[in-house]
């Protein structure tokens, strides 16, 4: 037994680290991409950044539902939803500051939480077909034109570390290939845990598998924060979310529909749309986000990881 934990470990820690690297690769090509049309920082958070750090849930949700484990898929979503605000913004801005403005998060933050409300529509009866997922996913499509469209604000220089275009498709390139072999990876070691100690697959997909998925997000906003680029870091947590459950819920139930057990609707997503909307009062408080709500924001992820029923 403990060989074969060891073992699961491992592939856990290996998948973690490609899956970051595949991550922080594409995000660097995608704002060399972006800088070149001359794009929002905000909007660069929300749309190519957010879905850069997000590719990890995807390939992993795609790769846990297409062996028969949707629960580690939905887990997966919405646990990386909750740790985005918690553990994400918590950490982030504990470190460094990070200045949240109602004016430029409004429209995300409604938007979101009607998403939200969508998707609760759509498991009610405890499974989302491939129709509903077509929805979802038809909604980030419109959703990522609205935001190039009609930006909550002016378009700065972003800051390139890139020159190369030729060399920044072939870092996108490998990068989506790291995500894909760190999803393999990830989803065995995590499955395996699961099956040493007999937990639920849906706990080890919101706990275990949400956590590594979430460290790309983590990172991105750390070094955004560090380089005082609030707007990339706070567009990069909101945009992840929605990206969360557009794409990837919706391309996943759209190739094979997502099982939903009924626990999840009455503890796990109300947390999730909570930790969303915890962001509106946090945007009135005086700026920067103050480290006493940083480290409750932290706090509230811990009781949640507690919570879940091991």
């Amino acid at each position: 037994m403990i060989y074969e934990l060891l073992t699961s470990f491992v592939f856990l820690v290996i998948g973690t680290l490609l899956l970051y690297f595949g991550a922080d690769w594409i995000v660097k090509s995608g704002v060399h991409i972006a800088s070149q049309f001359q794009i929002p920082h905000f909007v660069i958070g929300l749309t190519l950044v957010a879905f850069g750090t997000s590719l990890p849930e995807l390939v992993v949700s795609l790769k846990a539902a297409l062996d028969g484990y949707s629960g580690i898929a939905i887990g997966n979503v919405v646990g990386s939803n909750i740790a985005n605000v918690g553990l994400v913004l918590g950490i982030s801005s504990t470190i460094f500051p990070i200045f949240i403005q109602f004016k430029l998060i409004k429209r995300e933050i409604g938007i979101y939480f009607i998403v939200c409300c969508i998707l609760v529509l759509f498991m009610l009866d405890y499974r989302i077909n491939q129709w509903e997922g077509l929805v979802l996913f038809l909604g980030i499509i419109v959703y990522t034109l609205w935001c190039i469209k009609s930006p909550v604000e002016e378009p700065k220089e972003v800051s390139d570390q890139l020159h190369s275009t030729f060399g920044t498709w072939i870092l996108l390139v490998l990068g989506i290939i790291v995500l894909y072999l760190g999803s393999k990876s990830f989803v065995k070691g995590a499955i395996d845990i699961a099956h040493i100690f007999k937990v639920d697959e849906v706990v080890i997909g919101m706990s275990i598998v949400a956590f590594g998925t979430s460290l790309p997000e983590l990172a991105t906003s750390v070094v955004a924060a560090f380089r005082r680029e609030s707007a990339i870091s706070m567009g990069n947590i909101i945009g992840s979310n929605l990206f969360n459950i557009l794409s990837v819920l919706g391309l996943v139930s759209i190739i094979k529909p997502i099982d939903i057990s009924s626990g999840i609707l009455t503890f796990e997503i109300p947390v999730m749309i909570l930790f969303g909307l915890v962001l509106i009062p946090l945007s009135f408080m005086r700026q920067p986000i103050s480290r006493a709500s940083s480290v409750l924001l932290f706090i509230g992820y811990v009781i949640f990881l507690f919570n879940l029923n091991w």
